[in-house]
């Protein structure tokens, strides 16, 4: 009898588990955008509420309202904006990307008084942040849909506006950030948009080591204009790997 009931147990516990187990690492794809300049977008919902932007299957972005984001790149660099604005007054922020308006999100909780404005190429991007992001919830906030890499050119609206810019544009093909944005010409045109004071983060992955080395070449360059440059290796529990290079003040010409 006991053997029987023993029988009876261990696969109805089996079962139990394996429909918890399902249960946690279920996805459940919330609407998607078909884009003519990234591909498929996709919004997703897990177990936990989490919200997750993907483009072409690839992971984007996340809502902020989890515990656990206090662990991502993302929540990392909305800390060092907000550590180097918060004695300035009438601050000014620049994102180049938007994400899931995840650090922008993060920024404006903190002080929903901080001006910021994203460049974001795509609209379907937009929308996305719209739907299931928060962004209509924020104030002081403009959002200019272009490419930042013409944009760069035409804005002299920008000059010397901005006390931090944050370099974090996807693309929708590995290694999915772009590494446009660690060239100098790039680099050089994006400082005139930069208060001599200001900061300057860019978002790298880190995943392998070609991109590990391509971000040492950042930060060698970056140590050249900046007077204080930093790199900070972050491993969320979520499985990205980022580097962030943290960029302080522009030296002068003749340094």
């Amino acid at each position: 009898m006991g053997n029987n009931t023993l029988s009876l147990i261990l696969p109805f516990s089996l079962l139990v588990v394996l429909i918890f187990l399902y249960w946690r690492i279920r996805w459940k794809r919330l609407k998607s955008y078909q884009s003519s300049v990234l591909g498929l977008i996709e919004v997703w919902g897990k177990y936990n509420g989490e919200k997750v932007l993907t483009i072409n299957k690839y992971s984007h972005g996340i809502s902020i309202d989890d515990k656990t984001i206090r662990r991502s790149y993302w929540y990392f660099i909305a800390q060092e904006v907000i550590h180097h604005i918060k004695q300035k007054n009438d601050a000014q922020v620049l994102f180049l990307g938007l994400g899931a308006n995840a650090s922008s999100g993060i920024i404006h909780r903190g002080n929903p008084h901080v001006k910021q404005t994203i460049i974001e190429i795509d609209e379907n991007i937009i929308q996305a942040c719209r739907d299931f992001f928060q962004l209509d919830e924020m104030k002081n906030i403009n959002i200019v849909k272009g490419d930042a890499y013409k944009l760069i050119d035409k804005r002299s609206d920008f000059y010397k506006k901005f006390d931090a810019i944050v370099v974090d544009i996807f693309t929708g093909i590995p290694p999915y950030v772009s590494t446009q944005t660690n060239r100098p010409p790039f680099i050089n045109k994006l400082l005139k948009w930069l208060k001599k004071e200001g900061r300057i983060i860019f978002n790298r992955p880190a995943n392998i080591k070609a991109d590990r080395e391509d971000t040492k070449k950042l930060f060698s360059y970056l140590k050249t204009l900046f007077k204080e440059v930093k790199s900070t290796y972050i491993d969320d529990p979520r499985g990205y790997k980022n580097d962030i290079l943290t960029a302080t003040g522009i030296k002068n010409k003749n340094n």
